[in-house]
């Protein structure tokens, strides 16, 4: 009976150290603009002095608040996972790297829309969409929506939206899902 509790005991302590970003082993790879992940590989660019990753979050070990579009888990790898705000506190991104500001996205995204940011940054956004705090899903071809770390109220924090044409701060409930990009810390 004490290894079976011992062995409860180290697989819940492994557990709960995989879902520690300060353990998450990412290796960021400057020569080749990439950050390997044990999910996946991220593109990487660097855009006015700040590496940014070119690809939305997708990471799986979050216990709530994060979805794959239309609850597909075959829409992830392409469109990374949606997250709710309160996951931007939490040490989301991998150990160095982290979720922007609201005015590092908007000093980032330059230009009139998401292709002309995509062709001058590399940044390559998607129209990923988000979803609704009462489980409905929207404008995934229409817009992306990324979450920075600035709260609006207790209710609302700020959302960078882009669409075809225009890059604005919006502020949208907390309990909405969107992407999560991150950027390295200086």
């Amino acid at each position: 009976m004490s290894k079976l509790i011992a062995f409860g005991t180290i697989a819940i302590a492994l557990t709960l150290t995989a879902c520690n970003t300060s353990s998450h082993p990412c290796e960021y790879n400057a020569s080749a603009n990439t950050l390997q992940c044990p999910e996946q590989t991220y593109k990487t660019v660097t855009v006015e002095g700040k590496v940014w990753m070119a690809e939305n979050l997708n990471l799986f070990y979050t216990p709530e608040g994060d979805y794959c579009y239309d609850n597909d888990h075959n829409n992830c790898p392409k469109f990374g996972r949606l997250y709710q705000f309160d996951e931007t506190a939490k040490p989301i991104c991998p150990a160095g790297w982290k979720v922007p500001s609201k005015d590092e996205f908007l000093a980032t995204l330059k230009g009139n829309g998401i292709d002309a940011i995509n062709a001058s940054t590399g940044l390559n956004i998607i129209k990923a969409g988000f979803r609704y705090y009462d489980g409905k899903f929207a404008d995934k071809g229409l817009s992306a929506s990324f979450w920075t770390t600035d709260s609006f109220d207790d209710s609302r924090a700020y959302l960078i939206r882009v669409t075809d044409s225009t890059v604005t701060a919006e502020h949208y409930n907390r309990n909405i899902s969107a992407s999560i990009r991150c950027v390295k810390e200086n």
